[in-house]
């Protein structure tokens, strides 16, 4: 809240009379005057009115002849004289920019989030699948064969997840976790495809099967 600008003449005249002079000061519908030397700097304009105001220095605009100065340059060197006019602006960027920060944060916090949420649901499902691609190798390492439409079902379903995945728009650890889950997708496809050349022709040299990578747990 601006301060009562006080109107004693005797202050006044004490003022002007030891070197300084009037400046006043447009301040929205507000006008007032404050006092210093034509040596003092805009900077140091901006603390006197501050003791006026009560506003923060460091968020203030003065502009003098529709131009706003450096903080180093003297109201003398500017041209300031007595009774010359300024205009105040309160500068709220700075509170803005950081309300902009906190929620440029809080939407990429959430938006991790949602990506790392849609890789774990995905994740469970494909605990399930990989149970399924290892009752299979148990079947075939058996000596059992298995009818062909479980590896053509089984396969189309992993090829699903990868699409799945691939369709999940994911930044920071949910990529990460997306990367890896798409991996072990792939390894369990490729595992597929060694088990049904095992089964359809028992006999045959099948290359080592790649070890899968372990399943991520739930973040």
């Amino acid at each position: 809240m601006m301060a009562e600008h006080g109107g004693d003449g005797d202050n006044e005249v004490e003022d002007k009379g030891s070197g300084n002079i009037n400046i006043k000061v447009s301040f929205g519908s507000n006008s007032f005057d404050v006092f210093t030397t034509p040596q003092s700097t805009f900077g140091d304009l901006k603390v006197v009115i501050a003791k006026e105001t009560g506003l923060d220095p460091t968020a203030l605009n003065v502009l003098f002849r529709g131009k706003e100065n450096d903080d180093h340059e003297s109201l003398e060197m500017a041209g300031v004289k007595d009774n010359s006019k300024v205009t105040l602006i309160e500068n709220t960027s700075t509170e803005n920019d950081d309300l902009e920060k906190v929620e440029e944060i809080k939407e990429n916090i959430e938006e991790v989030s949602r990506g790392l949420e849609a890789v774990n649901r995905v994740r469970e499902e494909n605990n399930q699948f990989e149970e399924q691609v290892v009752s299979l190798e148990t079947v075939v390492c058996s000596g059992t064969e298995v009818a062909d439409k479980d590896f053509i079902f089984l396969t189309e379903m992993l090829m699903r997840q990868l699409l799945k995945l691939d369709g999940i728009d994911a930044e920071g650890e949910g990529r990460i976790q997306r990367r890896l889950e798409v991996r072990r997708v792939q390894g369990l496809v490729e595992k597929l495809d060694n088990l049904r050349a095992k089964n359809s022709n028992p006999t045959s040299s099948v290359p080592d099967e790649p070890s899968l990578p372990p399943s991520s747990s739930k973040m």
